[in-house]
């Protein structure tokens, strides 16, 4: 009789503990299960969240990936820069029903945390920290949503390269882990070199939307500096098909493009002011 009162209890603890989970993992059982060297262990390898929620019938992967202030993918990072990272769980199967996730940056060399996440106007994610410092990133409950955007500041010049680890969940809501399914990921970050910044000092960050174009679009511009520049747009031939001078301010700029009489195909527009330059491809359906 014993016995079964004990067992009972374990598994009404086990199960308030795995709700409890649902409010994230370092939060609730002051754990890093992303897969990550320096993770919970079991067998000698790292935890992810497939250790409990990868029973079916609900699949899902995780894609980690780094952006920057344009919204572009990175496989670089300039040192004190703001970025993105972003946690995608693509899920499929029955009662899916929200979504979660934990993720933390390691310094490459000797797999140290970097705590460059915040909580900046958070919506559907936390910062946790748990014992012997670790920091991450993590659902704030179940989330209806299936991409999590965490604010990320990159370390001081000489970190060198960076991963981002990240384990993530689709789940059904039953109250445990089955019948949920779980993946995990991660991404590598090399530290931009002196040269690579100074290039990257004289780019323009052209965006234009929407791209492909039907009719009309609209160039978007970031962290102009204010002064003349030219723009030009060619064809796939490399034949002229317009230009136009601008006198553009500081800031972020929004300009017209006059894409409606032009001919299907490829472009290609090029924004030019003295030594700073920017390129960008367009598709017209």
């Amino acid at each position: 009789m014993l016995r079964l009162v004990v067992l009972l209890f374990l598994g009404i603890f086990t199960s308030f503990l795995l709700l409890g989970n649902k409010n994230g993992r370092a939060s609730q059982a002051q754990r890093g299960n992303t897969g990550a060297p320096g993770d919970e262990t079991q067998g000698g390898q790292p935890v992810t969240c497939m250790a409990c929620h990868n029973q079916g019938p609900i699949l899902a992967s995780v894609a980690v990936s780094v952006l920057d202030s344009s919204n572009n993918p990175v496989t670089q990072y300039i040192p004190g820069n703001k970025y993105t990272a972003r946690v995608t769980i693509t899920a499929t199967g029955a009662n899916l029903n929200g979504y979660g996730f934990q993720m933390i940056a390691l310094r490459d060399n000797g797999n140290t945390d970097l705590d460059g996440f915040s909580d900046v106007n958070p919506n559907n994610y936390k910062i946790a920290t748990i014992p012997g410092g670790r920091t991450y990133a993590e659902h704030n409950n179940i989330s209806p949503t299936n991409t999590f955007n965490v604010t990320w500041t990159a370390p001081p010049s000489g970190t060198g390269s960076v991963t981002f680890y990240a384990a993530g969940n689709g789940v059904n809501s039953n109250g445990t882990t089955s019948g949920d399914g779980a993946g995990f990921g991660s991404v590598k970050l090399t530290e931009m070199s002196t040269a690579t910044k100074e290039l990257a000092g004289r780019t323009l960050q052209l965006n234009v939307f929407p791209n492909p174009i039907q009719s009309e679009s609209t160039l978007y511009l970031e962290n102009l500096e204010a002064g003349a520049y030219q723009m030009t747009v060619f064809d796939v031939h490399g034949q002229r098909v317009w230009e136009a001078p601008q006198q553009l301010p500081e800031g972020a700029v929004r300009l017209p493009l006059p894409t409606a009489a032009w001919s299907p195909g490829i472009y290609f527009l090029q924004l030019v002011s003295g030594e700073k330059a920017g390129n960008v491809k367009i598709l017209k359906l």
